[in-house]
């Protein structure tokens, strides 16, 4: 019994030496300080929004477009900061995000992506590294397009 007790407790404790086995909480006060400008206070539901989706863009997608949006040119991985495909029309980069486009490396996120997922990660990359288009992508924009 207590063997079974340690093999349980062992993993749990390398994760949480890790930095794995807690999960980060959403503070709104960290967010509206990190988020908000005079043209623009965001909700507490847009600033969870982009607290996920910043969550969620380092899972998928800062490995090639880096955590500053500015891309890895070598791996034909293009800029975001400042781009015109995510200060475009959503549509746009909605569409690029799940199913690619021709003569891309980017591959298509269609099956790895949820909708909810997808537009939070959109929802990020039109406000961050002075995008500042401040919308929200909605999960039905997502669904629309897929």
């Amino acid at each position: 019994m207590i063997f079974y007790r340690l093999s349980l407790l062992v993993p749990a404790l390398i994760l949480a030496a890790c930095g794995q086995g807690e999960s980060e909480v959403f503070n709104a006060e960290a967010a509206a300080q990190k988020w908000n400008r005079a043209e623009k206070i965001w909700t507490e539901a847009e600033l969870n929004t982009l607290y996920q989706g910043e969550k969620r863009y380092r899972e998928n997608c800062s490995a090639c477009h880096a955590r500053d949006g500015k891309g890895d040119n070598q791996i034909g991985a293009p800029a975001l900061s400042g781009s015109p495909l995510a200060l475009g029309q959503k549509s746009d980069l909605i569409l690029q995000v799940l199913k690619s486009k021709k003569g891309s490396s980017m591959p298509a996120f269609s099956a790895s992506l949820s909708d909810e997922e997808l537009a939070v990660i959109a929802s990020y990359v039109r406000n961050a590294w002075g995008n500042n288009l401040d919308d929200i992508v909605i999960e039905a924009d997502v669904t629309r397009l897929r």
